[in-house]
C-alpha cells in the first residue's frame, strides 16, 4: 500500500503536463528536482543537493535500481542503470533526463 507522499512523488501525469509546457531550461530544472525528490524519498532522511554525488550519499546498487525504476515510471524514458554512474549527481542526471525526454517526445523517434 502506497502512502500519500509516495503517490504524489510518483505522479507521472502531472510531471508530463509540466514538462510539455516547459522550456528546455525549465525541463532540466523539473527533471533535476524530480531526481532530488526521488532520491530523498529513497535515502530519507538524507538531504540531497544538486551537486551531491549519489554514491557518497549512500546510494547502493539496490537503491540505484529503485531510483532508475521510479524515474522511468515517472518520465517514460528508458534509463540504463549505468546512467547513475555516468551522471552521478541530481544536476547531471536531470540534464541527461531532460535531453532524453526531449528526444523521446520530439516525434522523430530519436533517443538520447
Amino acid at each position: 500500500m502506497q502512502t500519500e507522499k509516495s503517490e504524489t512523488a510518483l505522479d507521472g501525469a502531472a510531471l508530463h503536463q509540466a514538462l510539455a509546457i516547459a522550456t528546455a531550461e525549465e525541463r532540466e530544472d523539473i527533471m533535476r528536482e524530480t531526481v532530488r525528490a526521488q532520491l530523498a524519498d529513497i535515502l530519507a532522511p538524507t538531504v540531497v543537493e544538486d551537486d551531491s554525488n549519489f554514491l557518497e550519499n549512500g546510494l547502493t546498487s539496490l537503491t540505484a535500481l529503485e531510483l532508475t525504476r521510479n524515474l522511468m515510471t515517472l518520465t517514460d524514458v528508458e534509463i540504463p542503470l549505468v546512467a547513475i554512474l555516468e551522471y552521478p549527481t541530481p544536476a547531471q542526471l536531470g540534464h541527461y533526463l531532460a535531453e532524453a525526454y526531449a528526444a523521446v517526445n520530439s516525434g522523430d523517434g530519436a533517443t538520447a
